[in-house]
């Protein structure tokens, strides 16, 4: 099977940046997108698109994470955002626009306050997860 290639992005963290990447439509090219050795994906939409994030990101030290309006929690590291094709499940580009997405993302640092974790957004704004 040929897999086509397009654009999409990619949600890094470290540099609190949004880039545009071409993905080839391998499974394999999304490890060295984002820089891991397992990937998780995280839906955040009903056409299927997702976040694809590395499965250990929580593990690694001087970890960066972000958030997405409609994603109930952080996610560690970059992230590569991809749709899925309901029909067969082969990745397709997103439906989710440049433009929504850099309205959904915040980065965010964990703090400890009273033995419990809070988000604070590069606006300062706090975020609480049960």
């Amino acid at each position: 099977m040929t897999h086509a290639s397009f654009t999409t992005w990619v949600i890094d963290p470290h540099t609190q940046t949004i880039n545009e990447v071409q993905y080839s439509g391998e499974y394999k090219h999304i490890y060295e997108l984002i820089d891991c050795d397992t990937y998780d994906a995280a839906r955040i939409n009903r056409f299927g698109d997702a976040l694809f994030v590395d499965d250990d990101g929580l593990f690694k030290d001087d970890q960066a994470f972000f958030i997405h309006a409609d994603f109930p929690q952080p996610l560690a590291g970059k992230a590569l955002v991809l749709g899925c094709d309901m029909e067969d499940g082969e990745t397709v580009a997103p439906h989710t626009t440049l433009e929504e997405l850099r309205s959904k993302i915040k980065f965010v640092m964990p703090t400890r306050v009273n033995g419990q974790i809070i988000w604070l957004d590069t606006e300062g704004k706090v975020h609480v997860y049960a």
